[in-house]
């Protein structure tokens, strides 16, 4: 959040979970901390890895400024809410072709846990629709979200999310590139992994094995990660292998 010129945390860095947001000028980018990530990514994988990007989604963002930062204190900055909305689009643009000269083609926008609205929605496709040319997008949101995006590449959907209906479940298999999710818990172990391949297998039944994905736990929930928790995020990496073998290469 603190990588955007004009925003910051009013507890300061590093305290992002729980503190308010303050912008304290126009939101625009000057140099990321997700380029370095992805530098780092680049530079130690094998040459047939395709390196994804993973980050929030602009309508994300966009929800968290609104429900975060003091209102008078927006108003401020951003009297109209049109100008706050420009200024993320040129912000998302600006970061998007950075990383795409620095050799990244293939990024995921998280936004299933934001709040749907109409400017949210109008966001992320704006984005989408300005993004550099030969860029993959994935988008990871709720089924309301996604029926109203245009120009992703792929729609991620939870399949055990709890909101998604089977018709709309049903309907994102026939009419878009949809990819279901299955997720590992915090922290699986190997006895969990044959309910996991029953749950997917019974899935097979009915659309092609393309339309699956294997997730790793939402790394949001691991920002302030100890030693333990280290070892047993590798743990879940080496079950989540196994597990992708079963499925995949099986």
């Amino acid at each position: 959040m603190e990588g955007w010129e004009g925003i910051r945390c009013k507890g300061g860095v590093g305290s992002l979970s729980g503190g308010e947001l303050e912008v304290t000028g126009r939101i625009s980018l000057l140099h990321h901390s997700v380029l370095d990530d992805f530098v780092f990514l680049a530079e130690n994988i094998a040459e047939d890895v395709l390196p994804k990007q993973h980050m929030p989604s602009p309508g994300k963002l966009l929800m968290r400024i609104l429900r975060e930062t003091e209102t008078e204190c927006l108003k401020s900055i951003y009297p109209d809410l049109n100008l706050l909305l420009d200024d993320l689009a040129a912000a998302y643009k600006n970061l998007l072709e950075k990383l795409y000269e620095a050799g990244c083609r293939y990024v995921q926008f998280e936004g299933v846990k934001s709040i749907l609205t109409d400017e949210a929605a109008r966001l992320n496709n704006r984005v989408l629709r300005e993004r550099p040319e030969g860029l993959f997008v994935a988008f990871h949101a709720a089924t309301d979200m996604l029926i109203r995006l245009h120009g992703a590449d792929a729609y991620f959907l939870n399949y055990d999310c709890g909101i998604c209906d089977r018709s709309r479940l049903l309907w994102f298999v026939r009419e878009r590139e949809a990819v279901f999710g299955f997720v590992l818990s915090y922290y699986p172990d190997e006895e969990e992994l044959d309910e996991l391949q029953a749950k997917m297998e019974e899935v097979l039944n009915y659309i092609p094995v393309k339309h699956l994905t294997l997730c790793l736990p939402d790394a949001d929930n691991l920002l302030n990660s100890s030693e333990e928790d280290e070892v047993k995020q590798w743990k879940t990496v080496e079950l989540a292998k196994d597990m992708a073998a079963r499925i995949f290469f099986a």
